[in-house]
């Protein structure tokens, strides 16, 4: 037996080492098999060999059983609906709103900051506000607004005020714009419910937020056409970190677009299409119709392509611990960006992106996720010793989201007396050799252990966790 045990370790070690040099996070290894190792990490705990889905997958004996089927995906995302204030089926959505409810809705949303603000390095003036809530159009609110239908023509942002500017808590801050909320994808519908006075930004409702986003990046269109094309039977879904529209030197609106994962584009039928597509055959490619904004604002199609060798796929993954654990090791090492800033993400929407690549629609924030989320959840209360906590985690499973405020996780399991997580964090606390706690910054997506890693208040990242939620309806045919 001990032979035995012996030979299975030499063999696993062979096999992994096999997995990380075929990897493409790693383009060279020895010739020894070895993983290339560029510089030592400075995170306790954490080695290059953890960097790869495989290695945490190894534990994970159910990591192919299917947790919801599509059907039941569909049920969960209809309860999400029924459940969560912040949740909305835009097929449903009322085709009037009253106009107090639309001025309250705007005035939370455009709130004024109580925190000192900063634009270019100089705290916004009173007189600054004063024009942005000019900008609001409150004023011009009828007593009943018909709602209007329209659809995201590019990747864009949706912001607190009708403005572009970026405005920072600090003089020297350029990470995290106060004023943006969130970023919305190519192909995403939208309620829309006002338009700012200068008719630039409109405020709008998406699936799962409500704010002002830029009106050249939609086109309007009919309820009825909005769905009947994202309805379609034969969709593409991106299933990697991002890819992008062919390039089309006749069609700039629809070239080297930029579609983030979980971005659902149909395809287009084939009586929609020759074999000449602005000049290019569309061997190796899926053809896909992509919406875009025509000169007086409404809803055309376009033809494009997409290549059948980008990281996409026909219809949505399959929910499996597999896939959500191998969807999140696609951002590692992507920059963190706050509300969706610089083309990426933050911590929430990287949960939110993983889940929606197997079509689970979930809130945008992260404290609608950990508390109010339609699933199974397992709570973490303050009066928990650290132990209680261990073993609430011995039990959770691979892939489950945890959350602490303010912040979203991906629970990958336990691994030498410790357990661990990906996420798309800003930094990091560990003692030094006299025991003070000294920060690093990380701003990227990457693995981190829970026991040996501390917050600003001096607790264990562990002793911070609220809650751990399966995105899982109790009685899905994949749940034991």
């Amino acid at each position: 037996m001990q032979a035995f045990k012996q030979f299975r370790s030499v063999f696993f070690v062979v096999f992994l080492a096999g997995v990380f040099c075929s990897h493409p996070l790693y383009s060279q290894c020895s010739d020894r098999g070895e993983v290339f190792v560029q510089f030592d990490l400075n995170i306790p705990g954490v080695s290059d060999e953890m960097l790869f889905p495989e290695f945490w997958l190894q534990n994970v004996a159910d990591q192919d059983q299917i947790i919801m089927t599509s059907d039941e995906i569909e049920r969960y995302n209809r309860k999400g609906f029924a459940e969560c204030e912040m949740l909305m089926d835009l097929r449903h959505f009322p085709s009037a709103m009253a106009g107090e409810q639309l001025r309250q809705s705007i005035e939370k949303a455009s709130a004024r900051p109580q925190k000192k603000r900063y634009l270019k390095g100089e705290e916004v003036s009173d007189e600054y506000y004063v024009a942005l809530e000019d900008l609001l159009n409150i004023d011009n609110i009828r007593s009943l607004t018909e709602v209007q239908f329209a659809i995201t023509v590019k990747r864009t942002e949706m912001r607190a005020f009708p403005t572009y500017d970026r405005v920072f808590s600090e003089p020297d801050d350029f990470e995290s714009d106060m004023f943006i909320e969130t970023a919305l994808y190519p192909a995403e519908p939208l309620a829309v419910l006002h338009a700012s006075r200068d008719g630039k930004w409109l405020f709008a409702q998406a699936y799962n937020y409500r704010a002002w986003l830029p009106a050249q990046d939609v086109a309007f269109t009919s309820r009825r056409e909005l769905f009947d094309y994202l309805d379609a039977e034969k969709f593409l879904v991106v299933t990697g970190k991002g890819v992008f529209t062919g390039y089309n030197p006749l069609r700039p609106e629809i070239s080297e677009l930029q579609l983030d994962m979980g971005a659902r584009i149909p395809l287009a039928d084939r009586s929609e299409f020759q074999f000449n597509i602005d000049g290019q055959h569309p061997a190796g490619n899926y053809v896909v119709k992509l919406p875009s904004r025509g000169e007086d604002g409404k809803l055309e199609f376009r033809i494009g392509l997409i290549a059948r060798s980008e990281d996409v796929r026909v219809g949505y993954m399959p929910l499996t611990r597999k896939n959500i654990i191998t969807q999140a090791f696609k951002f590692l090492g992507q920059r963190y960006g706050w509300g969706g800033m610089f083309n990426t993400r933050d911590c929430s929407a990287f949960i939110m992106d993983i889940y929606r690549s197997m079509g689970v629609l979930v809130p945008r924030n992260s404290g609608e996720q950990g508390k109010l989320a339609v699933g199974v959840m397992h709570e973490f209360t303050k009066e928990m010793t650290l132990e209680e906590r261990k073993a609430v985690f011995d039990s959770l499973p691979a892939g489950t989201p945890i959350y602490m405020a303010g912040h979203a996780m991906l629970y990958l399991g336990r691994y030498n007396d410790d357990y661990y997580i990906i996420h798309d964090f800003a930094g990091f606390r560990v003692p030094d050799a006299e025991g003070n706690l000294v920060r690093s910054t990380a701003r990227c997506v990457f693995v981190t252990p829970l026991l040996v890693t501390y917050l600003s208040d001096g607790r264990k990242y562990m002793e911070g966790i609220y809650s751990a939620r399966e995105f899982v309806l109790p009685d899905a045919g994949g749940k034991n």
